[in-house]
């Protein structure tokens, strides 16, 4: 987190943090993780990464644009049930069951090499899709277990941000009015 300032062409300028400023963000992160995880631990949902993988996905990469949230939520939640289709349809129908998942995959990328339904296919389903295709998460994985994750993590993240929004535009507020 880096503040940004503006020159004369309007080009950001990023501004180093504060040590000060920096340590009370690994705070403020150290608490939000610990809370996120205490839910998780509390509700019982065991893969609360999908969760982490979310909010890492929609900070790191979509700077936690409001605009940008809905092809983020609907990107990783096909991403993930495209996963788990791939998971449990090849026991309940056998090679159509890995027929079916794998060409809705190559229906998905023909979709994000033409840009086409960004909502649905995205960067994010991408990321989401590869990371529950992990062998591992595939053979032992319980995708119940992580939609729920995700969901959660959809939800904790987004009211914090727009708690947290809403907490910075109330302060802006206050210091400009004292200000002028």
């Amino acid at each position: 987190m880096h503040d940004t300032t503006l020159t004369d062409k309007s080009v950001a300028i990023h501004t180093p943090m504060t040590p000060a400023k920096g340590l009370l963000s690994l705070i403020s992160i150290i608490v939000v993780v610990a809370v996120f995880v205490g839910l998780n631990s509390w509700i019982g949902i065991a893969d609360f990464w999908a969760g982490f993988l979310f909010v890492l996905y929609w900070s790191g990469v979509e700077h936690m644009k409001m605009e940008r949230l809905p092809h983020c939520i609907v990107g990783a939640a096909l991403g993930l049930l495209v996963s788990y289709g791939l998971q449990t349809l090849p026991h309940a129908f056998g090679t159509l069951g890995i027929i079916i998942p794998l060409a809705v995959i190559i229906l998905m990328v023909y979709c994000q090499v033409m840009s086409w339904l960004p909502i649905l296919v995205n960067t994010a389903t991408m990321l989401f899709l590869t990371v529950a295709t992990i062998p591992a998460l595939q053979m032992h994985g319980n995708f119940i277990s992580v939609l729920s994750g995700f969901g959660i993590g959809v939800v904790f993240f987004v009211t914090l941000a727009i708690g947290g929004n809403a907490l910075k535009e109330k302060f802006t507020k206050h210091d400009s009015k004292k200000v002028t």
